[in-house]
């Protein structure tokens, strides 16, 4: 095998591969990455962790074909410091991999391709077509209030349905909060009688291939995703698991509503968080006629408060939430005009945009 391509073109796909990788794997082929350079003047690298793969197509000047894997992070490792020209590869007899750029010469071991797990033809696929846009913003909106619990299984990723109205809803929670936003999303109605969960991290490396694209190709077959780009192909297995009836938690008539500047409670809340409890993370909202007052408590630190104007007109109340669940929400929110709703202290609280509702977003409310 023998094939030269530039440096900056190989850097790119290898950082998109080596974060699907696993450094620690008792299989040492699944620390490598696949290198197949072929006839038609491609250079193909794929990775997998065996629940998420990605294949990488890209142009590179073959001399002769052929196959062989390679260390992740020796290749990566390498690449990074070379300079931004032509590179030069060329496998040697002895599973030696000769790689060559300006006067710097480097000999790494690699390992035959024999055993290295087979990926599924993704060109037979039968792909629907998905706005990148739309499906990023959706991703943002629900990623962060996945729950990291590994005891609950069925709730470490995002739940994905469709509507009757052929919308698509994604749906995150951890039992604390819980995230959703709808949206249209595909180019025309996708069958998918059941929704899916797709892992945290499928959805992390699905985010990066979104980046840059204006429309991506999904596919949905026997417990995976695939998905299709125009250089990338990836297949993230998904959570078979029944995902629990989340529109019980979603709190109906709710009787009080505030109006807010999200910058506003933004800044507010980051002052006052810093004095509250490291493992509670409580703070306590005051809400009254035009004000909400924030206030902490930690006996061994001390105490915070400060207040935001609000248009609120009803009975004066406290709630206390757990300040970093706030902020989680009000970092991805890309709209300045808030509503709060809620009912009294014992009920979950429900954030929107004021010209958004297709986001929602509800926090349990926690003793203070």
């Amino acid at each position: 095998m023998k094939f030269n391509i530039q440096r900056e073109v190989l850097l790119n796909a290898l950082q998109k591969i080596a974060s699907v990788i696993e450094r620690k794997n008792t299989n040492e082929l699944l620390v490598n990455i696949l290198v197949e350079a072929r006839q038609d003047q491609n250079l193909v690298l794929s990775g997998t962790d065996l629940e998420v793969g990605i294949q990488i197509s890209i142009e590179a000047q073959v001399i002769e074909a052929g196959k062989t894997t390679i260390s992740t992070k020796n290749i990566l490792d390498i690449t990074k410091e070379l300079p931004n020209l032509l590179m030069n590869f060329t496998l040697k007899p002895n599973f030696w991999m000769e790689i060559t750029c300006a006067k710097a010469k480097f000999n790494v071991m690699s390992k035959s391709a024999e055993g290295f797990p087979s990926f599924p033809n993704f060109e037979e696929k039968s792909y629907s077509y998905a706005n990148s846009e739309r499906l990023m913003e959706m991703i943002d909106k629900t990623e962060f209030a996945v729950s990291t619990d590994a005891t609950r299984y069925h709730l470490n990723g995002v739940f994905v349905e469709v509507l009757p109205n052929s919308l698509i809803r994604m749906t995150a929670t951890d039992g604390h909060r819980l995230s959703y936003i709808d949206h249209e999303v595909f180019t025309k109605p996708i069958d998918l009688k059941r929704g899916i969960v797709i892992p945290r991290k499928g959805l992390g490396e699905l985010r990066k291939l979104l980046a840059g694209t204006k429309n991506i190709g999904i596919a949905f077959e026997k417990g995976l995703l695939f998905v299709k780009s125009e250089q990338a192909f990836l297949f993230i297995r998904l959570i078979e698991a029944d995902y629990p009836d989340y529109r019980q938690v979603i709190p109906q008539n709710l009787e009080k509503t505030a109006y807010l500047k999200r910058e506003e409670l933004l800044g507010a809340l980051k002052r006052v968080s810093l004095m509250a409890n490291e493992k509670s993370r409580g703070v306590k909202f005051g809400i009254q006629e035009g004000t909400l007052f924030i206030s902490s408590s930690n006996p061994e630190m001390g105490e915070a408060k400060d207040e935001i104007n609000i248009d609120y007109q009803g009975d004066s109340f406290e709630i206390g939430f757990n300040a970093k669940y706030v902020l989680d929400c009000l970092e991805v929110m890309n709209s300045n005009d808030l509503e709060l709703h809620f009912k009294d202290k014992t009920k979950p609280g429900v954030l929107q945009a004021k010209e958004h509702k297709n986001h929602c977003y509800v926090i349990m409310p926690m003793r203070i």
